[in-house]
């Protein structure tokens, strides 16, 4: 299955995943007032440093919010990867089926968009890594 996703960062920007297709994609449901998301933001950060060098991009999606607060949690936690401003929750749905039931969820898409691998639920990097950087080798 492949979703399908767009709208606007929070700094302004045009994004639409099909801009992404032929590269390994790690989307992540956020919101500022999720206490789950606020502990795996810095195993989020860490994944995007150490994955970069492989192709890997991130997109994350912030949901149920308001735009000062996200903006204030992506500077408190560093979080240097664009995400969609998504206060309906209504950019999720493009996930179809598989769309989250919780937050935070995370998915890694494949060069070809599909869905490789998902999170429910705070994630860590000792966890999540191998996972990504297998879904990039087998993809290079």
């Amino acid at each position: 299955m492949t979703p399908t996703l767009k709208g606007t960062t929070l700094d302004g920007d045009q994004v639409d995943i099909a801009d992404i297709r032929g590269q390994i994609l790690v989307i992540n449901i956020w919101g500022s007032w999720c206490a789950p998301c606020r502990k795996e933001a810095p195993e989020l950060v860490k994944l995007h440093k150490e994955t970069e060098p492989l192709g890997v991009r991130f997109l994350g999606i912030d949901i149920r919010d308001n735009k000062s607060a996200a903006k204030a949690f992506e500077r408190t936690y560093g979080i240097a990867y664009p995400s969609i401003f998504d206060p309906d929750g209504r950019t999720v749905t493009g996930f179809k089926q598989m769309a989250p039931r919780a937050v935070p969820t995370t998915y890694v898409l494949d060069k070809e968009g599909r869905v490789a691998a998902l999170s429910i639920g705070p994630l860590t990097y000792r966890d999540f890594y191998p996972i990504i950087r297998d879904i990039a080798a087998e993809q290079a």
